[in-house]
């Protein structure tokens, strides 16, 4: 991964205060899980998920999501834009890796934009980061696409802990109304499935 450029010294100063106050309790991978459930099944886009499933007492369980989009090519440039992502309290996490391009270049929008650019490796660019303050985002992936290609893939990979309680118990939401419709995958300790959203 290619660090080109930065202004984002305010989401670095606040990513490593928010990890100074914040509980970053690390999930258990080893973590037996005895089966997990979403509802709805059929979901359309910005449902709110429930998932819920069982494991040890006060066990902590890691859960990602990820999923893949074609964005189109126009006049040589890529451009996509999430808005109203949701990033949990707690250990998390997110990368975003694009494909066929000679850069990429990840934004956050706030009262100003703060931004970091990355040039590709062999065609691929990627950001990751951890820890994020919570709350919600928009946040746009953008930048020039490789000469002659009609369009870009992008894959994002998001991922959160969710606790037991002292039963064994865990729930959480899961809201889609950032996703696009298609197929995402929810991937919970070692199971995975894969969920179609619908228009």
């Amino acid at each position: 991964m290619n660090f080109r450029k930065s202004n984002s010294l305010f989401l670095t100063f606040s990513k490593a205060l928010y990890s100074l106050i914040s509980d970053q309790t690390e999930e258990n991978q080893n973590a037996p899980l005895n089966g997990w459930s979403i509802h709805p099944s059929s979901p359309c886009t910005g449902d709110v998920l429930d998932i819920t499933g069982k494991t040890n007492p006060h066990e902590i369980i890691g859960m990602v999501v990820s999923f893949t989009l074609n964005v189109p090519v126009i006049d040589n440039r890529y451009s996509y834009i999430f808005k109203n992502i949701r990033i949990p309290s707690g250990s998390n996490s997110f990368l975003v890796r694009s494909q066929k391009v000679n850069d990429l270049d990840f934004i956050v929008r706030m009262f100003v934009d703060f931004k970091r650019s990355f040039d590709a490796e062999d065609g691929v660019a990627e950001f990751f980061e951890k820890n994020v303050p919570a709350g919600n985002y928009e946040i746009v992936i953008e930048g020039n696409a490789l000469d002659n290609e009609n369009e870009v893939k992008i894959d994002f990979v998001a991922s959160q802990t969710i606790k037991a309680d002292e039963e064994g118990n865990f729930y959480c939401k899961y809201d889609t109304s950032s996703l696009p419709d298609g197929d995402f995958i929810v991937k919970i300790g070692d199971r995975e499935r894969r969920v179609t959203l619908m228009l």
